[in-house]
């Protein structure tokens, strides 16, 4: 996620919960990324521009759904938060 993110974004925080379903088991996250530097703006955009239809490499699981929950900016930066649900690849 970092790197698609590009440099010097961080990850502020992060939470994951285990998830079920009838026939699936995976995890539900949280996670809030904050964009910085001079091109912060741009780098925001492209990491979003494609968000639910990206390419996610994930060891033993794989992206069900991902959404943008919430963000706001100041003179210097930007935060998103997303939300993600990561089932179990038997």
């Amino acid at each position: 996620m970092l790197a698609r993110a590009g440099e010097p974004t961080v990850i502020e925080r992060a939470t994951s919960r285990p998830w079920a379903s009838a026939l699936f088991e995976g995890r539900r996250h949280i996670i809030r990324l904050r964009f910085s530097g001079t091109d912060y703006l741009a780098r925001c955009d492209a990491f979003l521009a494609d968000i639910d239809t990206a390419e996610w490499r994930l060891g033993g699981h794989f992206l069900a759904d991902i959404s943008i929950d919430d963000g706001d900016a100041d003179a210097t930066s930007l935060w998103v938060e997303l939300s993600a649900l990561t089932i179990q690849d038997w």
